[in-house]
């Protein structure tokens, strides 16, 4: 009877084999031979029997340590050069081959998952937002990504015109960022080639992202990458640029206008010096939109209070790892400061010798200290306005755009002003809220979408007049956050006194007094009306509310009827009081009592249903 014993624990082995074998890691074709990480040590490989003269690797994927198949696949016992390279990957880290490479061999499986679930990889906030305004799906909230596009008439409009920038489009062949680099998996980011580029020398791979990087996608949909180094988009041409100073010619031929650039970059800090490898390469959460998944803040480096920090030792394995590559040393002293929303650890920011937060940049190891926020920062009844409300200095603005298919089917996009100013301000609401201003936060907001969308198969050769006057028209705006900081805040009056930052658009608002004390305010748009009868760079009727869909959140909403007589009502002080320290303490500290102190120059704005 033995005999059966042993025949049943043959077949248990066999198939534990067997299902071992069916999930085993495997390159993009199956059909090629692949050979195990783990069967194979560096002094196996044949690899750099050929290629020993290979230079340029960072020290922590160095070959004589790791090998090559790790990365590259192929078959490294095979001595002759046809089934070395038999099945190779020549450019590991496309999402496509991410596992069986950065991923396959244990050494970074949970970053590539990460960063499968990411919003860069995943582009989940576009495809909802863009089905949504298509009318194919209910609200602009959705876990499709974009794997998981059809043939619907919104999914072709994606494919055709927006998918190219996120990770999983596929790099073909090895080659630097540059601005016009798209997609690539971790080598999008994480690939840094070296000055000396021939035949021996290997790109290096490297934590150390530069700005660089960033700039090939994020210089388009929210420009953050141009913005944050001081540069609008303009409708010019390349013949049209006046100058090679004030204007820039980018490789894809778009002219941008110089500005100011954001307080950090002029300060000389990098993109990675703020945004965390949870932030970008996603932490394994769901998140439908990306302010949703950015998880440092203003205050988290910029606070009154003692900031929440943790030590060397408390620190999770990816952090204490991302500063050995970077210092090549532990700091078991270290206090490092953490973020507010998460918890998270920024390895760059700590607290030095006498307790203050410094941040060290990340690229350049310059430390610079971290100021506070000064008293305006605290002024009373502005506890909902978040940092960037006020600190915003432009945001790019895009009015009166066309998306139109064309008798091919083909998706184009056409537009008609490109602007820059300061932000229109809104409100973001609470999920959680018992009441409209519980949780409440007011927050910059830019022209998402005032367009107008038409479906119809036209010659886009027809009249545009005409063409804007089919399909469906969409004014939509969108929380902003633009990277266009400013060291010093908005002014008072650049709040309680802009039609831009009510939501009216550019104007001329008066107070008119009407006798007496009282007054009612008036409004005189710049900008002509479009089709649904506002102007084209306004969001709401001038001290009205909307009734249709007005943001591509929703969570977010512009100002209340109420709020805006609110916001005007101190606007009307500011008409005569400067906005001095003194007048600031006087209006604000209590306003209740200010109004008690009007005299009879004072205009007052009276309330009512045309005016207030």
């Amino acid at each position: 009877m033995k005999w059966i014993y042993v025949v049943a624990l043959l077949l248990a082995i066999g198939l534990v084999g067997a299902l071992w074998w069916m999930q085993r890691p495997r390159p993009a074709s199956s059909a090629e031979p692949y050979v195990e990480a783990a069967t194979v040590s560096p002094d196996a490989e044949t690899c750099l029997d050929c290629h020993a003269g290979m230079t340029g690797f960072s020290p922590f994927h160095d070959p004589a340590a790791l090998g090559c198949f790790g990365c590259h696949g192929g078959d490294p016992t095979d001595p002759t050069v046809e089934g070395a390279h038999a099945s190779m990957v020549v450019v590991p880290g496309n999402l496509s081959t991410a596992m069986q490479t950065c991923g396959g061999t244990a050494c970074h499986t949970d970053l590539v998952n990460r960063v499968e679930t990411s919003l860069m990889a995943s582009g989940r906030g576009i495809v909802s937002v863009n089905r949504w305004v298509f009318g194919e799906q209910p609200t602009p909230n959705g876990t499709d990504g974009l794997a998981d596009l059809g043939h619907s008439l919104a999914d072709a409009h994606l494919q055709q015109l927006c998918t190219v920038c996120h990770l999983g489009t596929e790099k073909e062949a090895p080659g630097p960022v540059t601005e016009l680099s798209r997609g690539g998996g971790c080598v999008a980011c994480h690939v840094q080639y070296h000055d000396v580029r021939d035949a021996a020398t290997h790109p290096a791979l490297t934590v150390q992202v530069g700005n660089d990087t960033c700039f090939g996608c994020h210089s388009r949909s929210g420009r953050i990458s141009t913005n944050y180094e001081g540069w609008h988009e303009t409708l010019l041409t390349a013949s049209e640029m006046p100058d090679s100073t004030n204007y820039r010619l980018l490789a894809d031929e778009r002219v941008f206008e110089q500005m100011p650039d954001d307080v950090h970059h002029a300060a000389g800090l990098a993109c990675i010096d703020c945004h965390t490898s949870r932030e970008t390469m996603g932490d394994g959460q769901v998140y439908l939109h990306q302010d949703a998944a950015v998880d440092v803040a203003c205050t988290d480096c910029h606070t009154s209070e003692p900031p929440p920090t943790v030590g060397w030792a408390d620190l999770d394995r990816e952090s204490r790892m991302i500063v050995l590559l970077r210092h090549q040393q532990p700091f078991p002293d270290r206090k490092f400061v953490t973020t507010a929303r998460r918890g998270t650890p920024l390895v760059n920011v700590f607290l030095d010798d006498t307790g203050q937060p410094v941040l060290e940049g990340k690229l350049d190891g310059t430390r610079r200290p971290l100021a506070a926020p000064v008293e305006a920062c605290r002024v009373p009844g502005h506890e909902r306005v978040t940092c960037q409300s006020c600190h915003t200095a432009w945001v790019p603005q895009c009015l009166g755009c066309h998306t139109q298919q064309d008798t091919e089917g083909r998706w184009r996009e056409f537009a008609s002003d490109f602007l820059a100013g300061p932000p229109t301000l809104g409100v973001r609401t609470s999920a959680a809220a018992r009441t409209p201003d519980e949780g409440a936060r007011i927050e910059p907001f830019a022209p998402g979408m005032i367009m107008t969308l038409n479906t119809h198969q036209r010659d886009v050769r027809t009249d545009p007049a005409t063409l804007a006057q089919e399909g469906s028209f969409h004014r939509l705006f969108a929380p902003a956050v633009p990277h266009t900081t400013a060291a010093a805040g908005r002014s008072c009056a650049s709040c309680h006194l802009d039609p831009v930052a009510l939501g009216y658009g550019q104007g001329d608002l008066k107070l008119v007094r009407d006798d007496g004390t009282t007054g009612r305010w008036t409004f005189t748009p710049s900008f002509a009306a479009l089709r649904d009868g506002l102007p084209a760079d306004a969001w709401i009727p001038f001290l009205g509310e909307r009734d249709d869909a007005s943001t591509t959140r929703v969570d977010a909403r512009p100002f209340s009827r109420v709020e805006q007589q609110r916001i005007l009502r101190v606007g009307a002080c500011l008409t005569c009081h400067d906005p001095t320290p003194a007048n600031q303490r006087r209006i604000y500290d209590d306003f209740g009592a200010a109004l008690q102190r009007v005299t009879q120059r004072c205009i007052v704005p009276r309330v009512g249903e045309a005016a207030f």
